[in-house]
């Protein structure tokens, strides 16, 4: 198991428009969402987080591909629990080693954070990278 934290401030990604709306770092389904959202730059700067707690958390375990932050999306359950959806070649690796993840995010006060935990199966809630 391990784990990944990362921490953003929500100001620095608002002073950086290019950021919000590139496509080398969020999904155009990770934009979308995020623009629903009452704070769209904390909901930004929270899945930014979340994709580099992923990269932090899979970094530890060693032979992973290199990966980019549109391979790492973040979705939502119909609940809002957010999820970790995997795409290209770390996709593939992380299914064929069943590696699962769980991701935390939260915001507040200006600041968004993020925990990965990784897994080697299968928990009972359900974690899964999709």
């Amino acid at each position: 198991m391990s784990t990944g934290f990362d921490l953003q401030s929500v100001a620095e990604l608002a002073r950086r428009p290019h950021l919000r709306d590139s496509a080398a770092v969020f999904t155009p389904g990770e934009r979308s969402h995020c623009r629903s959202r009452p704070d769209p730059d904390a909901s930004l700067a929270g899945l930014l987080s979340a994709k580099e707690a992923f990269i932090k958390a899979l970094s530890s375990l060693g032979g992973a591909p290199p990966c980019t932050f549109p391979e790492i999306e973040v979705g939502h359950e119909p609940a809002g629990q957010p999820r970790l959806r995997l795409h290209g070649d770390i996709g593939r690796w992380c299914r064929e080693g069943n590696v699962l993840a769980e991701v935390s995010i939260s915001h507040t006060g200006g600041l968004a954070g993020a925990v990965v935990v990784l897994l080697a199966g299968p928990t009972r809630t359900g974690g899964h990278l999709a």
